[in-house]
């Protein structure tokens, strides 16, 4: 398919440089052989320049328009995204602060950063903690079974 397509674009590029050829051979045929033609030959030369000099500007106009319209638009599209981003990111941090809120806040001024430290679970309470006993303990048994245990090492 490529080779179709690329074959036919050197066949039109042939062609076209033949046709210049023959054409350019026979306008100077003409114009030294008929002197009072000449004048008329010089004029159809002129707006072909003329008209390839237009081609030319308009092709660069057109593609200084494509250009600039091209570069508004991915600009505009650019300038949409970091809107989405910001409102999205803002909309996410609002999220985050109902959710980061903490539930007691207690600011009597003493604290210049804020911090507020919660309990972690709200059923635990000094009132639910177990009693410790404050009474020692009874290190008598112990030494007694340290004292058995040596003298039975002993009878082995």
């Amino acid at each position: 398919m490529i080779k179709t397509i690329i074959r036919a674009m050197y066949s039109a590029f042939i062609s076209f440089v033949l046709i210049s050829i023959v054409l350019a051979g026979w306008t100077c045929f003409s114009f030294i052989s008929q002197p009072t033609k000449s004048g008329e030959i010089i004029n159809v030369i002129q707006d072909i320049y003329a008209s390839q000099k237009s081609v030319i500007i308009d092709v660069i106009d057109l593609s200084k328009l494509l250009i600039k319209d091209t570069s508004e638009r991915i600009a505009s599209d650019d300038n949409n995204l970091l809107t989405e981003l910001e409102s999205d990111f803002l909309t996410n941090q609002e999220d985050k602060s109902l959710f980061d809120e903490p539930t007691i806040l207690e600011d009597n001024g003493d604290n210049p950063l804020g911090i507020v430290i919660e309990p972690s679970l709200p059923e635990v309470s000094e009132e639910n903690l177990p009693e410790t006993s404050e009474r020692p303990l009874d290190n008598d048994q112990s030494e007694v079974s340290m004292n058995e245990m040596e003298i039975g090492m002993d009878m082995n």
